[in-house]
């Protein structure tokens, strides 16, 4: 049996998975396996984790960090 936990922090995130009695964190496409919990937003993408941290300077307005913090809010 295999199980799936999914870790949200204020400023992170990551899935690990569960099989065989030992846990795997999985990596993301840039191989960490910590992504930084930030949206960057522009006319025509969506950008997450580090290429969003990275960014942010340059985008700032539409840079949405802390992500877990405001869910939830009206």
């Amino acid at each position: 049996m295999a199980a799936i936990g999914v870790h949200l922090g204020c400023t992170s995130a990551c899935v690990a998975v569960y099989k065989d009695g030992r846990a795997d964190v999985v990596a993301n496409d840039a191989g960490d396996r910590v992504t930084p919990a930030i949206v960057a937003f522009s006319e025509r993408e969506q950008v997450v984790g580090l290429a969003a941290k990275q960014s942010r300077i340059r985008n700032i307005s539409s840079t949405v960090v802390k992500v877990k913090q405001i869910l939830g809010r009206s």
